[in-house]
């Protein structure tokens, strides 16, 4: 293993080590995602993992919503400029 790749495991280790203590401010100013992957990896060691509200088919529904309205971002653009030409 090289430096950096131990240096980044004993880093999870040691925050890991934190997180067991109850120490939840180590968590702040992580990414989202990272504070979640630490707080499963927790959930797994214990053996009792959640199952997530979240609708992972409603998120998906959503996202590829929202993406097929690309045309909203060329409306609002549009309106931007007419704003301009108008203010000018």
């Amino acid at each position: 293993m090289n430096n950096l790749m131990t240096a980044t495991l004993s880093a999870k280790e040691d925050i890991l080590e934190e997180l067991r203590q109850g120490n939840t401010a180590i968590l702040k100013g992580l990414p989202p995602v990272k504070a979640m992957q630490y707080g499963l990896a927790l959930q797994s060691e214990v053996g009792r993992v959640n199952e997530s509200p979240i609708d992972n088919e409603a998120v998906v529904t959503a996202m590829l919503e929202r993406m097929d309205d690309g045309d909203a971002k060329e409306r609002l653009i549009k309106q931007i400029e007419e704003n301009k030409k108008v203010t000018d």
